[in-house]
């Protein structure tokens, strides 16, 4: 895989967030939705990736905005 998980969070509304911030400044975000649809959202979560090369700049982009801690 040539991708990294720089961000998982049970909030569809976080990550699709972070994933507009990400292609505001050009980097591709990938979102994989691992919730449970049988359980209202109790169980799973959803991750967001991005390509290895861009992964340091997208955590800085988003820790920047407040998205990661």
């Amino acid at each position: 895989m040539n991708e990294n998980r720089i961000l998982i969070s049970v909030s569809q509304l976080k990550i699709m967030s972070a994933k507009h911030i990400l292609q505001e400044a050009g980097i591709e975000a990938v979102s994989v939705n691992k919730m449970d649809s049988a359980h209202a959202g109790l169980f799973g979560n959803i991750q967001l990736y991005v390509s290895k090369e861009r992964a340091e700049e997208a955590i800085q982009l988003l820790t920047d905005e407040g998205i990661l801690d």
